[in-house]
């Protein structure tokens, strides 16, 4: 029969268990240890905090008195330059306050100066202008048969060619400086441009006939060549545009009332030529009489047409007397050329006169 086990402890197991105490009570010990050290050294540094804090409010305190000693300093500094500067100036203001006004008085003198020579040029220019107005009225109204004015030459007043006639500016003798005369030519460059687009725009002789007075009697080479530019300019326009209603008729019973005429077939010769003659009528009147007049068989057509050619204050019933003239003569000439006009028809009288017998 076997023995039982039994719980009695053996030497062997009473040595191991005695060891593990005392290692546990070591390491209980050694655990205890850094808490003990560490209560100096929390003290040395709550020592050293307590410095930094003294030392960091002691460099305050200096670095606020030496800023307010700074500030002291710098504005003593400033007012002692303020008050200097403010007797400087003081001490200079009247020096440059009497320069002020020595520069201010040779300045008024040099404006008045100048002013006074802008008021001669002036005066010199508007004298220079009335005498070439006046010069140009005089030749206009020789032209125009006026009293008291030397003939022109018997030239026609629309012939473009540029012949020689009553000088404009023969008797303007302007005492000018260069500066002066450049822009009085300028004035007048301006003023034939001028002619030239009123001439265009209107359709009158006026405009036209003064173009030419400049292209005769211009004492500027310049003036001359820009007269003859405008004037063709001015005739080429009057030559290709149409500024009447190609659909335009007469208004033939509020023309002639009281006479047995109602339509344009129905006019006579006479009838064109009282229509034609007439400047009060409307130009398109005036035109379409011209027109009309092509066939016409009186003697005397041929001299109604080229009077209206020379007198019309119409551009456009010169123009298409002029065209009427040659469609029944069968000869072309250039337009508005007076002269070639006037020289056939003394041509034609010519050989109209009787032969004397000897």
């Amino acid at each position: 029969m076997a023995d039982a086990p039994t719980n009695e402890p053996s030497p062997t197991d009473d040595s191991t268990a005695g060891e593990a105490v005392e290692e546990t009570k070591r390491e209980k010990i050694a655990a205890k240890k850094p808490g003990t050290d560490s209560k100096p050294l929390a003290l040395a540094q709550a020592r050293r905090n307590q410095f930094a804090l003294q030392l960091f409010g002691a460099s305050a305190v200096l670095t606020i008195i030496a800023t307010g000693l700074v500030w002291y300093l710098l504005s003593a500094r400033l007012d002692e330059i303020a008050a200097q500067t403010s007797k400087g100036t003081s001490a200079a203001s009247p020096a440059v306050s009497s320069a002020a006004g020595d520069d201010a008085k040779g300045s008024g003198q040099q404006l008045t100066a100048l002013q006074a020579q802008l008021d001669a040029w002036r005066r010199d220019q508007l004298a220079s202008q009335k005498e070439l107005r006046e010069a140009i009225e005089r030749v206009s109204a020789s032209r125009a048969g006026g009293a008291g004015v030397p003939p022109p030459p018997t030239v026609g007043v629309l012939d473009g060619q540029g012949q020689a006639g009553v000088s404009r500016t023969a008797d303007v003798v302007p005492n000018v400086t260069p500066t002066q005369a450049e822009f009085i030519q300028l004035k007048e460059r301006n003023r034939i441009t001028a002619y030239a687009d009123e001439a265009i725009a209107t359709g009158n002789r006026k405009p036209l006939e003064t173009l030419v007075e400049y292209i005769r009697g211009s004492g500027s080479d310049h003036l001359r060549d820009a007269a003859q530019s405008e004037y063709m300019r001015v005739v080429r326009m009057i030559q290709f545009f149409q500024r009447e209603d190609p659909g335009y008729r007469l208004p033939v019973g509020e023309l002639f009332k009281g006479e047995s005429v109602q339509y344009e077939a129905d006019l006579k010769p006479e009838h064109l030529f009282k229509l034609l003659a007439d400047a009060k009528q409307p130009w398109e009147v005036r035109v379409r009489a011209a027109i009309l007049m092509k066939g016409s068989d009186s003697p005397e057509t041929n001299t109604k047409l080229i009077a209206a050619i020379k007198g019309d204050p119409s551009l456009e019933v010169a123009k298409h007397a002029q065209i009427a003239l040659e469609q029944r003569i069968q000869r072309r000439f250039r337009l508005f050329d007076i002269p070639a006009i006037e020289a056939w028809q003394k041509e034609q009288q010519t050989t109209q006169l009787p032969q004397m017998r000897p």
